[in-house]
């Protein structure tokens, strides 16, 4: 007897156990990640490994330097580059509510350098725009958002040198800053005429001014030959200007 009421003590309790397994809360989806050495920056917001892993640096977006030439791209993938020179150990993570790769193969993917976060800083200093694509919201996406806004009420990279400080913010559509000017002027054919208003600190002309000058008021790519006075250089390679 003592038999059967144990059998039927586990009977009764099995539809209890199968409840409670139901009602468990489900492990949310966790972010995967590895590490990588970059082999090479292949524009702002693509980078490739060297294990031939192409990581497309997800929820942001710059500006094209393939096909079209847009403003600031060649900029921006200078930025990059100078921030992962070949080399540099990164750590790549995925995010559950992200797609993982696009049409392209490209890994989806937040890149880290040690504690900096590069998609962040990339918006931070104005070289990319935050970009949601089909409207989907990964787990930065309301600070990528907000440094966005900020970079652009400050006329920082893309925001104030592009289309007159007039590029919009839409992040669920790729940035659109213009294509860089055409009449581009070339260092080799201009001359620093002495006397001639020009700040002996660029070539070609950059006149002289008592205040701070801005890129839209320069209007085209400069070399810095001496002290860079009005901070054109902004990322310190020489020259400034670069998307005109």
């Amino acid at each position: 007897m003592a038999h059967v009421r144990a059998r039927w003590g586990v009977g009764r309790g099995l539809p209890l156990i199968c409840a409670l397994a139901l009602l468990a809360p489900v492990p949310a989806a966790i972010a995967a990640a590895h590490t990588g050495v970059i082999d090479h920056v292949a524009d702002g917001d693509t980078v490739v490994l060297r294990s031939g892993e192409r990581i497309r640096l997800v929820q942001i977006d710059t500006p094209e330097v393939y096909g079209v030439t847009e403003c600031y791209g060649p900029h921006a993938s200078a930025d990059t580059k100078a921030m992962l020179p070949p080399g540099t150990r990164v750590r790549i993570v995925t995010d559950p509510r992200l797609d993982q790769r696009d049409a392209d193969g490209r890994t989806l993917a937040y890149v880290w350098k040690g504690g900096l976060l590069v998609n962040l800083r990339l918006l931070r200093t104005g070289d990319a725009a935050p970009y949601f694509y089909d409207g989907d919201r990964g787990e930065y996406a309301s600070q990528f958002f907000a440094t966005a806004v900020a970079a652009r009420a400050a006329g920082r990279g893309l925001w104030g040198h592009c289309l007159r400080g007039a590029v919009p913010l839409r992040p669920t559509r790729g940035v659109a800053t213009g294509p860089v000017r055409a009449s581009k002027v070339r260092f080799a054919t201009t001359a620093q005429k002495p006397g001639a208003g020009c700040n002996p600190n660029y070539t070609p002309c950059v006149r002289n001014s008592a205040t701070d000058l801005d890129c839209a008021q320069v209007g085209h790519e400069v070399k810095v030959i001496g002290r860079d006075v009005y901070h054109l250089d902004a990322d310190g390679n020489g020259y400034g200007c670069e998307s005109y």
